[in-house]
């Protein structure tokens, strides 16, 4: 089983694929999520997935794709943000989180979820540009230890200490 990171991982990359396929090109920008914004737009009513829409089948494996593609936006777009998860948690998936350097949290599938249940007023990319702009800023230095490698990576495979 894979860690909840690799998934996380795994699937915003899935995401950008899926949407290259739709002709709507996702790049890890704050812009790019708009795509995100208008496809739920239009492939949700009342906080349900149309019955032939992309979303009839598959929902919740996309949906953390989506949440995991906001998450990489926000990290790719700030200094000293993060994720944390905790992969012993039966909500995983729904619970993980990004955390700056300055103490803010969010919590991307949260919000995914409300969009879903409250329509555009809790806006996706609203929630990105303003969590890039202002929440998750942080200008100082970077704490020691705060961004930690990721297992494997960084160290050649003949290094095993």
């Amino acid at each position: 089983m894979a860690s909840l990171k690799k998934d996380i991982k795994k699937s915003a990359n899935w995401l950008v694929k899926a949407f290259g396929d739709l002709d709507k090109e996702l790049d890890f920008s704050v812009k790019s999520v708009e795509h995100i914004e208008t496809v739920l737009t239009e492939q949700f009513e009342d906080g349900q997935p149309k019955p032939d829409g992309l979303f009839a089948s598959g929902l919740g494996g996309k949906l953390f794709a989506i949440s995991s593609y906001i998450g990489e936006v926000v990290i790719r777009n700030t200094k000293a943000t993060k994720w944390v998860t905790d992969d012993k948690d039966p909500q995983g998936e729904i619970n993980i989180k990004l955390v700056s350097a300055n103490g803010t949290e969010m919590f991307p599938a949260h919000r995914v979820m409300k969009r879903l249940q409250n329509g555009e007023e809790d806006n996706v990319y609203h929630y990105t540009a303003i969590a890039v702009k202002n929440y998750m800023n942080f200008d100082g230095e970077i704490p020691e230890g705060f961004i930690e490698e990721d297992e494997n990576e960084g160290k050649p495979w003949w290094k095993f200490w």
